[in-house]
């Protein structure tokens, strides 16, 4: 090729060597390819790439900045190409219209190469065709890199849906999910699993006088105390208000009676300490439970708990109290 058809190419040698995309490549043998090429300075804002107006076609960026954006029911994707790296070449390998939009994101200077002629020069060079398979597979990683980030907030974003943000149980909505399943797990194996209702005692009182700051706080206290007497495997809920309930896998109404007791008498011997005042309150707990029955679905079996929770309450509180299912409870 003479000095005078170089002369007439859109990008010189320097330009050349400094794209990622050509690195290790030799000029010359691209050089005839890119007679058929042009150069392009695009303003902020211009569209380079449209999925509705699609052409196939390479776009190379020499200087300057490409912003992509992805719009999908799942929400929208923004990436950026920087100099050096190409777009559109999906759309010329699948033969197949782009799934991208390409906006200039500032004023940039691109080279422009049609889909044959692209293909042509991936036929005419090796060292291209691994600069492809490297941008690639660098997009490649990337995005599974945003894929999981995303997936792990999402996970986050569930798991926080499902926790009561004011005592870091979990609440109804992880009950719903969880219960059911343990539920299903017992009876389908016949195994022992005991639910426990409680419940505040005088609650509103304890707004009504201190606040419902303080009323934070001792739900807040109430809380940890019924951590501190159960093991891990264990499933308390704050179910609503100042109830809680609890679901103890493997645990039989012999072993949640001693359970029991000691979730009241924990709670009992607390102090919470008033905000601001060198001061103390305590409260007490009423406590209601029952063991699983066969056919037993969450509603029934809760709802054996809260009857005996209630019977507890109707009795002088402070008090725990078991329904054996049978209409026939006992206070302790």
């Amino acid at each position: 090729m003479s000095a005078n058809e170089l002369e007439t190419l859109p990008i010189s040698r320097a330009e050349f060597v400094r794209q990622e995309i050509f690195k290790n490549v030799a000029f010359e043998s691209l050089a005839g390819y890119l007679l058929g090429c042009k150069t392009l300075v695009a303003t902020p804002g211009t569209m380079l790439i449209n999925p509705d107006h699609p052409m196939r076609r390479l776009i190379v960026l020499l200087d300057g900045l490409l912003e992509v954006r992805v719009e999908s029911q799942g929400g929208n994707y923004t990436d950026f190409i920087r100099p050096g790296h190409c777009a559109g070449e999906m759309s010329i390998f699948e033969n197949v219209k782009p799934s991208a939009k390409v906006y200039a994101k500032e004023t940039s200077k691109i080279l422009i190469i049609d889909g044959d002629t692209a293909l042509a020069m991936l036929n005419a060079s090796h060292d291209l065709c691994l600069n492809f398979l490297q941008i690639l597979s660098h997009r490649l990683r990337n995005n599974n890199r945003v894929v999981c980030e995303e997936e792990y907030h999402i996970r986050c974003i569930e798991e926080n849906a499902k926790v009561d943000s004011l005592t870091g149980l979990h609440n109804r909505r992880w009950l719903e999910e969880m219960y059911t399943r343990e539920l299903s797990r017992s009876n389908a194996g016949n195994l022992h699993l005991s639910a426990f209702m409680l419940d505040i005692d005088h609650f509103k009182n304890i707004n009504d006088t201190y606040g419902h700051l303080v009323g934070d706080q001792v739900l807040i206290a109430v809380a940890k105390a019924i951590l501190q007497c159960l093991r891990p495997t264990d499933m308390p809920v704050r179910y609503g208000g100042e109830e809680f309930t609890i679901f103890l896998p493997g645990t039989s109404i012999e072993n949640a009676k001693i359970v029991g007791e000691r979730l009241r008498a924990t709670v009992e011997a607390m102090k919470i300490p008033l905000p601001d005042k060198n001061d103390c309150i305590s409260v007490t707990i009423s406590v209601g439970f029952t063991e699983r029955q066969p056919g037993d679905s969450v509603e029934t079996i809760i709802k054996r708990a809260d009857d005996a929770l209630y019977n507890a309450k109707e009795n002088g509180r402070n008090r725990v109290c078991v329904n054996l299912g049978d209409g026939t409870m006992f206070l302790f």
